[in-house]
């Protein structure tokens, strides 16, 4: 690539940086979304009985993408790229968090010093940095991290924020987690056990996994790599899934440029496509490839 093309493309993807405030339409989508789902869901119940639970796997399914997708957002809000006023993107943020009980100024912390010391020592998502030497144990994590992490997480992104982050940081902590304990008191006290159950408990439990899994996804099998072309995989899926994702599955691109939204992670993969093939970066066409990649992974492990 000459000079001028790559003037060109570095003035594009800075036009790619500039927020657009309109995309924040697709928070209310989703929300619409999970409200017709479970709408659907709890009339299900009450026509079909036991029955009713089976019958609404595919809503299940969908009001969990749909908060799965509106929680999202909160990452956006870390970065800084919901909204050009500070203090609305955190504010969204921070609330996006909470449905799902996320404290967005934890999760701020951490994942900043991630993209900081990406799969070196310092970056707090590397399971090696606590089990260097045994394969075994990793591979123990890594299976609990697939089945368990967000269930952990919920517990460990406060806590480790609050060890590592500054006074402020501490602060909005703590009141994170004073908003998502009244948030819970007061969804136990007002809402029907049924609305709970199928409006939120069954499907978070998709959440938990789409969670897991989308986040092994981005670095598992390439810790060695510090830089972002050859230690983060993009996954270049259908167009329903980059939806309910918010293009996070561009995760190169991300870590590349963390200040471009989301709705504009794509057009990055198509302009520095050449420079992905030209570093041999990591690039697949499904959650499902990288599943079985993972599977094979472990079998090695145990064979070795």
């Amino acid at each position: 690539m000459n000079s001028s093309q790559k003037s060109l493309d570095s003035e594009i993807i800075k036009e790619l940086m500039v927020i657009k405030h309109r995309y924040l339409l697709k928070i209310p989508f989703l929300l619409f979304l999970y409200i017709f789902a479970v709408s659907i869901t709890i009339y299900f119940q009450q026509i079909f009985g036991i029955y009713g639970y089976f019958a609404s796997l595919p809503l299940y399914l969908l009001a969990g993408a749909s908060l799965h997708g509106i929680c999202l957002f909160t990452h956006e809000g870390v970065h800084g790229t919901l909204h050009t006023n500070k203090w609305i993107n955190d504010f969204i943020g921070s609330l996006t968090g909470y449905i799902v009980l996320q404290t967005m100024a934890g999760y701020r912390v951490l994942h900043l010093k991630h993209h900081k010391y990406l799969n070196i020592e310092g970056d707090p998502g590397l399971l090696k940095t606590y089990f260097k030497s045994n394969k075994y144990i990793i591979a123990m994590m890594e299976w609990g991290y697939f089945l368990f992490g967000y269930i952990a997480f919920l517990s460990i992104i406060p806590y480790k924020g609050f060890k590592k982050g500054t006074k402020i940081d501490r602060l909005l902590i703590t009141l994170d987690i004073v908003i998502i304990i009244l948030f819970v008191w007061l969804s136990l006290s007002l809402l029907p056990l049924d609305l709970l159950l199928h409006g939120w408990l069954i499907p978070m439990i998709f959440v938990h996994f789409m969670m897991n899994i989308r986040g092994m996804s981005q670095h598992l099998m390439l810790e060695d790599h510090h830089d972002p072309y050859k230690g983060a995989r993009t996954i270049v899926a259908h167009p329903i899934v980059d939806f309910f994702l918010c293009n996070e599955n561009y995760h190169i691109e991300h870590h590349l440029y963390p200040t471009v939204p989301w709705y504009n992670l794509k057009k990055v993969h198509k302009i520095i496509k050449n420079n992905l093939n030209n570093n041999n970066s990591t690039i697949i066409f499904s959650f499902r490839e990288f599943i079985l990649q993972f599977f094979n992974k472990t079998v090695n492990t145990i064979k070795a």
